[in-house]
């Protein structure tokens, strides 16, 4: 596991943290204070005033709001950043490191927070630091998470050409409740700013830092759901549960998400307690209202599990009725309970603890106990610095045993009656629909469209134009994939113009092999002909090229594969007898062979000989009839029809066949993930349902052949 950049200890296993800096506005004399004198005395005490200050705005915020954390809470631990303290969190920087991530940071308060399933409690945390800089004068707070600035991920359609990853770490703050994101100069400049510059820049002028509002207005529009004063989020279930576990939800509601998430990553283990029922017998059990985050809710439903009667449980026969969820969801919080309370013995003490005993032996090897012998006073003071600094780390995370033990702590010291909740069951407030929990597909599109919104290629009716739909596949697949995806190409119309220079210097040099000028001027007329034939007289230079100098085989190979995907038939010969004329035609065949490429002549002739084997085939089949032609009229003859009236035979319409086919396919779908919807939605396209899906063929047909859809 990679070690977070502030956090070095090794208590965080997973991907699923939110980590935060809040800077207070100190005097420089403070600022960069290393020893234990009065100074660092003084430092100290302004940063757990500072702590106090904020821990108080927090609370006032979280209460208001009535947020339900995941896993961890919102918690701050001030850091002197004085060389014992970097020592003892394993961050002081190694020689060969001189990047600005391993440079002290100013004094601070830090903090980490899994999330877990609920992304939610990653942008409340925003929400909170948010409320912190615009209240406290000079504040100044960063977030990061495992993708690092995720600010920016946020708002990536709307960030300015030189914002890239690369260019962007640790210049992306909170101040004054909004985003500043600090530009080094030059802008594309890859240097990393050390946090001390970037925060004392943002307090000398934080107006001149402040982001664009487009930016802005995209974070704004994550924080909207926090700004109300109650949590749309929160979803009220009555449920039977045992006196226990109703008196500890009465008195601390929070541990609600602990239980769930125990009983939904119960193992076998887990099950044996909920056999036994040790601590929250089912004997006594009372009606309560149970306050849920609606991924709590979620994750508890979609859970199943078969209680065992034998301990005690009591459920109706009518799995629907309301009566039954109110049982079978108290049967799996006081289970999750019952977990954490079994799991609060695993809880050793540090001389038993394996990674105690790893960072008191790293400790050692990075020269902490400055060679003092062990058993000495100044041993025994380092080593009880050392152990507080441990323990004060280690539980900042609710682990299971940590609150199990707080549940059996709880249990001693409260005193559970009946009594307590007869008076509160008449009182119930109604449990909250939970129709949220099935959505339609039209919703989840809804959603999705809401959240992302694709580009508009369609019309509102849904119609477009044929030709241009299939020019728009045509030009997406045409672009280059990078690590950063499919990028646009903004000077398309000057490859276009440079491309037919290009063509025009390719087919001089081969005149006496190119002799249909009627072939040249339909593929000046159709774009996607033109692309292909311009490649392949960028082929046929690259592999002269090779010739004359060495045989290149991982070339000539991907010459072969390019030069056969881009072989085009010209759509002018119709002259033969079989509904497949132009592919019986070897003459035909041939001169097309000769039109499109002047290739190695043994490619030409392996292609040929595999598309003769492909014509054989086709040549028996009735495909021909299933394709759309360009002008309206009776297209069906017969077999022994000789096609002698070239007048009256209609071409193959390609636009519109390519978008009927591809209209099909999607309404072969229903609605659901396949090769086209992958392809609309990396081109940033959505295919209308009403015309895709409600429409019958012969509508879509009639249509298409109109040029519209």
């Amino acid at each position: 596991m990679s070690k977070l950049p502030g956090c070095k200890l090794e208590f965080v296993r997973d991907d699923d943290y939110v980590e935060y800096f809040v800077f207070p506005e100190l005097p420089d004399p403070l600022t960069n204070v290393q020893n234990d004198g009065a100074e660092f005395e003084q430092l100290r005490n302004q940063l757990v005033l500072f702590e106090k200050q904020c821990l108080e705005i927090v609370d006032r915020h979280v209460k208001t709001f009535g947020y339900i954390w995941h896993k961890d809470e919102f918690q701050l631990q001030y850091r002197t950043e004085c060389a014992q303290e970097r020592l003892l969190n394993d961050e002081i920087k190694d020689s060969s490191n001189d990047s600005a991530t391993a440079l002290p940071l100013p004094p601070h308060l830090h903090g980490v927070t899994h999330y877990g399933d609920n992304i939610e409690d990653e942008w409340f945390i925003v929400h909170l630091l948010m409320e912190l800089t615009r209240e406290i004068s000079g504040c100044v707070a960063r977030v990061i998470d495992a993708d690092g600035e995720f600010l920016l991920i946020e708002a990536a359609d709307v960030l300015p050409t030189w914002a890239n990853p690369d260019t962007c770490e640790q210049r992306v703050y909170l101040a004054n409740g909004k985003m500043q994101l600090v530009q080094n100069s030059p802008s594309n400049s890859k240097k990393i700013m050390p946090v001390v510059t970037a925060v004392e820049k943002i307090r000398q002028n934080p107006t001149l830092y402040s982001v664009a509002k487009d930016i802005q207005d995209c974070i704004d529009e994550r924080m909207k759901l926090f700004n109300g004063s109650t949590n749309p989020a929160i979803h009220r279930q009555i449920a039977r549960l045992p006196l226990g576990v109703a008196s500890l939800l009465q008195k601390q509601p929070s541990l609600i998400a602990s239980a769930v998430r125990a009983f939904c990553e119960r193992d076998s283990i887990d099950l044996k307690a909920c056999r036994s029922m040790r601590y929250f017998p089912p004997e006594q059990c009372v009606r309560a209202n149970v306050r849920f985050t609606r991924c709590l809710y979620a994750m508890l439903m979609h859970a199943n599990y078969k209680p065992d009667r034998k301990v005690g449980w009591l459920l109706t026969d009518d799995n629907t009725s309301e009566e039954y969820k109110e049982q079978i969801v108290g049967i799996k919080i006081a289970c999750g309970f019952e977990i954490l309370a079994s799991q609060a013995k695993s809880a050793t003490k540090e001389e038993n603890d394996p990674a105690w005993r790893a960072y008191v032996k790293n400790l050692s090897a990075k020269g902490y106990f400055r060679e003092n012998l062990e058993g000495s006073e100044e041993y025994k003071r380092l080593m009880s610095e050392a152990r507080t600094y441990y323990t004060k780390n280690n539980e900042r995370f609710r682990t299971a045993p940590l609150v199990g033990r707080e549940i059996l702590n709880l249990l001693k010291s409260m005193e559970t009656s009946e009594d307590v909740f007869c008076d509160d069951e008449n009182n119930l407030q109604p449990s909250d629909s939970d129709d949220w929990l099935n959505i339609s597909a039209d919703q989840l599109d809804a959603m999705l469209m809401e959240r992302y919104g694709p580009k508009k290629l369609y019309k509102p009716n849904g119609g477009i134009n044929a030709e241009e739909f299939t020019k728009n596949i045509a030009d997406f697949l045409e672009k280059e994939s990078t690590y950063e995806g499919i990028g646009d190409d903004d000077d398309d119309d000057d490859t276009d113009t440079e491309t037919e220079e290009m063509e025009s210097g390719a087919r001089g040099s081969h005149t006496r092999k190119r002799n249909d000028e009627e072939f040249k001027a339909k593929v000046k007329k159709n774009h996607s002909m033109r692309k292909a034939c311009n490649r392949n007289s960028l082929i046929q230079e690259t592999v002269e090229s090779n010739r004359s100098q060495k045989s290149n085989t991982e070339t000539e190979d991907s010459t072969h594969v390019r030069n056969f995907l881009d072989f085009v038939i010209p759509e002018d010969k119709w002259d033969s007898n079989s509904e497949m004329s132009d592919y019986e035609d070897d003459d035909n065949l041939e001169h097309n062979f000769e039109a499109m490429s002047n290739t190695d002549k043994n490619i030409d002739l392996h292609i040929k000989k595999y598309m003769d084997q492909m014509d054989r085939e086709l040549a028996k089949t009735t495909i021909g009839q299933t394709f759309e032609n360009k002008k309206a009229g009776n297209t069906s003859k017969g077999a022994d029809d000789d096609f002698d009236d070239i007048e009256s035979f209609k071409p193959i319409n390609i636009n519109v066949n390519t978008l009927k086919n591809i209209v099909d396919s999607y309404k072969s779908q229903l609605g659901g993930p396949g090769p086209v919807s992958n392809l609309l939605n990396a081109m940033g396209a959505g295919m209308s349902t009403t015309t895709a899906l409600d429409s019958d063929d012969d509508e879509v047909t009639d249509d298409m052949k109109e040029s519209r859809v």
